[in-house]
């Protein structure tokens, strides 16, 4: 059988970074790169010759720095380590993936050919939220592009038949009836060869698959020789046109929500300014008062300015305790997107939008933004949620943990995984060895390296069996068992896809 090439190989450690391993390839592929992930592509066979197998047909290697994700390599027969060590010994252009920028340094036990491998080289930030696609579009012009567009180029040179010539105005991918054979650059002459015969070939922007260009062409024989002119920096130029129209709308929206935003603080800041006017103006009126008595009634000073002393202090409590209690509503009042991100010192915390006054310290090694008013904190490598105004709802003892899905979050301590709800229960136990985040009432979880699906009582709902699973969407979810990929709906039964 003719080995299956690819471009990009991932490889990861499956606790902790299976969710973002098949994110990054699913966002890789729709910009139409051939990548190799070996939760989707092994299947059968000797399951180390597909692995050496892949990263032999892959210029370039990936390895997601999830925490704790380089932990076992120390013993020789990991299968982390050996597709590292592998990688190192074919030359493949390796590129260290930050997730969230969660990974700090690299363990001081590796093998030197595992240092050389990833120390060696700048790891990139890929952002998973957000700023996810535009990670990945730096992802691409930095560490991808460049390595595959010089690697298409000698393919393409070494292929024989009939030269075609090719000139284009935007770096692209060439196709012929929808394999790629070689890659052109902008402001280069490059060229493929092709046999006898007709043929589709079709030129597809690097950065975005929609900037496409076809050409048919008939090859007389392999002493023909031929020009094409690909153009498609029009098409390139529209979509960033609609792009950047887009762009301004959503900048427009938010301008004007931070002009509302403004003018509600500023009306804030009059009422206190007036209010504490007010306060003053009483005060001096009370002030003139007491001087007054104490003049004209000598004899009554001691107990007039002890009932006096004792009415002040309790009114200075109370307005204290209304201060605290009108802040402390005042901030769980706001809406999640006017508390934004702080850093100081490599600590994170968070400020107003409006304002830009800080209303939780940065004292947090990480943060994530407010959702359902709760945030996400990590402190000494555990993480817990805060709400709106620091207090810790939930306590910082987790490994590891995501947002909530469905009113549940999935949370780790030990390598074993569970839920808990917004009051910080835990609704479920933490006794699976892996789980995905709850979608449209069931979750996916893994016990003894098979994979089923439990309500939000931790009842069993479809029997613990597969190989592999996934969330559902619209009534049905995709599964694997004994080598086969179906569908199935929440009864547990095979469905069309």
């Amino acid at each position: 059988m003719q080995k299956k090439e690819y471009e990009i190989f991932i490889s990861y450690r499956r606790e902790g970074g299976a969710d973002k391993a098949r994110t990054l390839k699913t966002e890789l592929e729709s910009r139409g790169y051939k990548v190799f992930l070996d939760f989707d592509e092994l299947k059968n066979g000797v399951f180390d010759k597909r692995i050496m197998d892949a990263i032999d047909s892959s210029p370039i290697f990936m390895f997601l720095l999830t925490p704790n994700s380089l932990d076992r390599c120390i013993n020789e027969d990991d299968w982390v380590r050996r597709e590292i060590e592998y990688a190192v010994d074919n030359h493949k252009h390796i590129v260290p993936i930050n997730p969230d920028r969660t990974f700090n340094s690299l363990p001081d036990n590796l093998s030197e050919k595992i240092k050389e491998g990833l120390g060696l080289h700048q790891f990139t930030d890929v952002m998973f939220g957000q700023l996810f696609k535009a990670s990945i579009s730096e992802l691409i012009n930095n560490s991808i592009r460049p390595i595959l567009t010089k690697w298409g180029r000698e393919n393409a040179a070494t292929t024989k038949g009939a030269t075609i010539h090719i000139e284009t105005d935007l770096d692209c991918r060439i196709l012929r009836f929808g394999k790629e054979i070689g890659l052109a650059q902008a402001g280069e002459y490059s060229e493929v060869k092709v046999p006898k015969g007709k043929h589709k070939l079709e030129f597809i922007g690097l950065e975005n698959t929609a900037d496409k260009y076809e050409h048919l062409l008939t090859v007389e024989d392999l002493e023909y020789e031929d020009f094409i002119e690909v153009k498609l920096l029009d098409k390139y130029n529209a979509r960033k046109e609609r792009e950047e129209a887009e762009l301004k709308a959503r900048e427009e929206t938010e301008r004007k929500a931070r002009d509302e935003a403004e003018r509600k603080a500023e009306q804030k800041r009059v009422e206190i300014e007036l209010r504490n006017k007010i306060n003053a103006e009483a005060k001096r009126v009370a002030e003139e008062i007491t001087e007054a008595a104490y003049k004209t009634e000598q004899e009554c000073k001691a107990r007039e300015e002890a009932t006096r002393n004792a009415a002040l202090r309790r009114k200075e409590t109370e307005k204290q305790n209304k201060l605290k209690i009108n802040s402390t509503t005042y901030l769980l009042g706001l809406p999640d997107d006017e508390f934004e991100k702080v850093q100081e010192k490599g600590k994170y915390g968070f400020k107003l939008k409006s304002t830009k006054e800080i209303v939780i310290p940065p004292v947090y090694d990480f943060v994530v933004s407010f959702s359902n008013g709760l945030a996400m904190v990590r402190f000494n490598m555990k993480w817990g949620w805060i709400d709106k105004t620091g207090k810790r709802i939930i306590p910082l003892k987790y490994n590891d943990a995501y947002s909530f899905s469905e009113g549940l979050a999935k949370v780790e301590i030990n390598g074993k995984w569970g839920f808990i709800d917004k009051t910080g229960k835990e609704v479920i136990p933490l006794k699976y060895d892996d789980v995905v985040s709850f979608s449209e009432g069931l979750a996916v979880v893994k016990l003894y390296d098979k994979w089923g699906y439990i309500d939000k009582t931790d009842k069993e709902i479809i029997y613990i069996q597969y190989c592999d699973a996934w969330p559902f969407v619209n009534g049905k979810a995709k599964v694997i068992l004994n080598g086969e990929r179906f569908y199935i709906d929440k009864n547990g039964n095979r469905v069309n896809k």
